[in-house]
């Protein structure tokens, strides 16, 4: 049996930044972690593809969004949404 070494809890997880993609260190007025450069950014209002406006949440795994219709949507579906109607 090959020894894989120790795990090592959250070593593996980095935060990008929502608008650019380099690594975050900061959060926003709305809670998004985001880079320096973003800092003072918001995010406007996105609407889903059912055409209501999605609500931001933050919960114990992250960002997320909440439709009245359709559910709770992650913030990488959110985004994509957000890119399909633009």
């Amino acid at each position: 049996m090959a020894f894989r070494g120790r795990k090592v809890y959250g070593s593996y997880k980095t935060v990008s930044c929502v608008f650019c993609g380099k690594l975050a260190m900061n959060k926003n007025e709305q809670g998004l972690e985001v880079c320096a450069e973003h800092k003072e950014r918001v995010m406007n209002n996105i609407k889903c593809t059912c055409g209501s406006l999605l609500e931001m949440r933050d919960g114990k795994f992250g960002t997320f969004f909440s439709c009245v219709n359709c559910g709770n949507i992650s913030l990488r579906k959110a985004l994509e949404m957000k890119q399909i109607m633009e």
